[in-house]
């Protein structure tokens, strides 16, 4: 019995997976190790980054997988790979940040019961381990590519129309949930899962789930709308001194958050409201929430984070917790 790759679970595995996590991940079918060490993986990626479609800042690159071997492709990749980034000065701890994304995506899913992108560790031929997840906009049984559209292009804000930090300016939280409300039809169980994430993002210091890292998407041929499943997640305060939250929750402050200087209880209450989430499911959210410390805390713990990235992870997610519920008690 050792520790999966996955899902962190003590099972019996094959190649550093269980069949549970084989089958999620990579289809049922058991890849091959990776054929490329780290520093191949940047020569692929300068090779592949004028022709690769995915986005963003950190190191990554797009794997197609076929013949159970996972390799590096320009177009029609149905992974993502991300190692510890090489050029990061303005990181702190980057040695941490693959592991911290895989434990705060099984966080997302294991504890919070969100929609989440398969996710995993993988080595590399050198021994080195990577960060890997599964693209989510694919059809598994035609290759069809979903429509998906972020935040930011919903909202139909871009730099040219709301300056360069518009993906964290432009909009609140509370635009993307009512847009939610506009676009799907589904709207009901698809505002309740947003506004657990918000929650958990918050809960984890997460203060990059900007406007381009929530998205909704139709499956081929569908002209019905779905929140895409949760991805790009991480205790982002580990690696920079960042803000409480990526964006406003609300449009107007409250007078607690005036107080305490950042959002509490009272703000996500009003914020359920004003999606219209029942109240009966704010309590059971809230109930989630309130459980969910120790569980949290075994999952870090069983985690490939560090020592010290532990300790902080689980340190800054009881301070959270407790500026959650800050102004429950005493209405301000």
């Amino acid at each position: 019995m050792s520790k999966c790759y996955g899902c962190l679970e003590d099972k019996t595995l094959k190649d550093n997976y269980c069949s549970s996590c084989i089958k999620e991940l990579f289809s049922g079918i058991v890849p091959k190790p990776l054929s490329f060490d780290r520093e191949e993986f940047y020569i692929a990626r300068k090779n592949l980054a004028s022709r690769m479609s995915i986005s963003g800042v950190q190191d990554k690159i797009s794997l197609s997988f076929e013949n159970k071997e996972l390799k590096p492709t320009a177009s029609d990749g149905k992974y993502i790979l991300k190692p510890v980034p090489r050029n990061s000065d303005e990181l702190d701890n980057k040695e941490d940040l693959i592991y911290n994304e895989h434990v705060s995506m099984l966080i997302s899913k294991k504890v919070f019961k969100l929609n989440t992108a398969a996710c995993g560790i993988i080595k590399f031929s050198d021994g080195g381990n990577a960060y890997i997840t599964k693209r989510f906009d694919y059809d598994e049984k035609t290759g069809l590519k979903y429509d998906q559209e972020d935040f930011a292009s919903i909202l139909e804000v871009t730099s040219s129309t709301h300056g360069a930090d518009y993906k964290y300016t432009a909009k609140s939280y509370l635009d993307c949930g009512l847009a939610i409300k506009r676009f799907v039809a589904a709207s009901i169980p698809a505002t309740e899962e947003f506004f657990k994430r918000v929650v958990l993002n918050y809960l984890i210091c997460n203060g990059d789930a900007h406007l381009k890292n929530f998205s909704l998407f139709s499956s081929p041929g569908e002209e019905d709308y779905m929140l895409s499943p949760n991805y790009d997640i991480l205790n982002t305060r580990y690696h920079v001194n960042d803000s409480y939250m990526a964006l406003d929750l609300l449009d107007d402050y409250s007078k607690a958050h005036e107080v305490y200087g950042y959002p509490t209880f009272y703000d996500f209450e009003r914020f359920a409201k004003y999606l219209d989430i029942k109240n009966t499911r704010f309590k059971k959210i809230l109930e989630l929430v309130k459980n969910s410390e120790d569980k949290v805390a075994k999952l870090v713990e069983k985690s490939f984070l560090s020592d010290s990235a532990k300790s902080f992870y689980i340190k800054k997610y009881k301070e959270r917790l407790k500026m959650f519920f800050q102004s429950n008690e005493n209405r301000i």
